[in-house]
């Protein structure tokens, strides 16, 4: 048995359906720990984001050592474990950020047309609005789709750029126009 838990890295670009293939893999691998990127500062501010965006930066050059590090603890085996744990791990950089995807041992790639990541991602956008009770929250999230919309062209051509070098380092690409539990089952074809 291998001295750290099995990680499956799952990318695609944002709205992709990341987060709802971590949820349909969970429902089949209940011992399995998941981690999302999101959940994690960048250690950039909002004006270092947008110029590393503007000029498609190296996923590099980010600084993710708490994510490094929540990687590192949960795939590390507890003595006695008689069993590989399996740590599915959510990141629209699968193998091109050095660092955390040294721990990837197989990787996902959901091949998403643009159009239809980007129609994803608002409809989560929006349900985080309506379940959000502040008063002001349609307006901030107004103001800040905006900002996304108006920033999408630079946006996309970063996410072209990622998804041509992630997806070359694939272990597995999955149709994103395909209904979403055949990934999860293809994911677990490939893993059995």
């Amino acid at each position: 048995m291998s001295d750290r838990a099995f990680v499956v890295g799952l990318s695609g670009i944002p709205g992709s359906g990341k987060t709802t293939l971590i949820q349909l893999l969970l429902r089949g691998y209940r011992q399995a720990q998941a981690v999302y990127y999101d959940r994690f500062d960048p250690g950039m501010t909002d004006a270092q984001v947008r110029e590393w965006v503007g000029r498609v930066g190296d996923p590099n050059e980010l600084s993710l050592s708490d994510l490094i590090g929540e990687l590192a603890r949960l795939t590390l085996i507890p003595p006695g474990e008689q069993r590989r744990p399996l740590v599915l791990f959510e990141t629209a950089f699968g193998r091109a950020h050095r660092a955390t995807g040294a721990f990837i041992d197989f990787l996902v790639w959901i091949d998403t047309p643009l159009d239809v990541a980007l129609s994803r991602a608002n409809l989560v956008f929006l349900d985080g609005v309506r379940r959000n009770p502040a008063p002001n929250a349609a307006s901030d999230f107004i103001e800040w789709l905006t900002t996304y919309m108006r920033d999408y062209p630079i946006l996309r051509t970063m996410y072209v750029a990622l998804s041509e070098r992630v997806a070359s380092m694939a272990d597995l690409v999955l149709d994103g126009t395909k209904r979403q539990e055949a990934w999860a089952q293809s994911v677990r074809e490939a893993l059995a």
